[in-house]
């Protein structure tokens, strides 16, 4: 269980570094530090023009790397419910529940 978590936090940890790297190779290839309309929200980040603005790609891979807790959250409540504990599953269920509604409800 903690390895397979491991792994997935490394990986998420990677991902992140490879969105991060790929952002500021764009912006010393273009020079462009601009941020169009000083909007930083993810779903400006992914839907909005111009997608490619360096500024957007590197607050993406740190978007993905704030993510990366949440993940393992997810992942030891799936572990856990395979390996049949449910006490921490519900425990860790609870946290991931809380979690949840204070980043809906934006508190904390």
């Amino acid at each position: 269980m903690e390895l397979f978590i491991s792994r997935l936090m490394r990986a998420s940890v990677f991902i992140s570094g490879v969105i991060i790297f790929v952002g500021l190779a764009l912006y010393l290839v273009t020079g462009n530090d601009s941020c169009p309309l000083n909007i930083f929200e993810l779903n400006w980040m992914l839907f909005g023009d111009p997608f490619f603005v360096p500024s957007h790609i590197i607050f993406l891979g740190f978007m993905v790397l704030l993510g990366t807790p949440l993940l393992r959250i997810v992942a030891s409540v799936v572990v856990f419910a395979l390996s049949k504990d449910w006490t921490f599953m519900v425990i860790t269920g609870c946290v991931l529940t809380i979690l949840g509604i204070s980043m809906v409800l934006g508190v904390g």
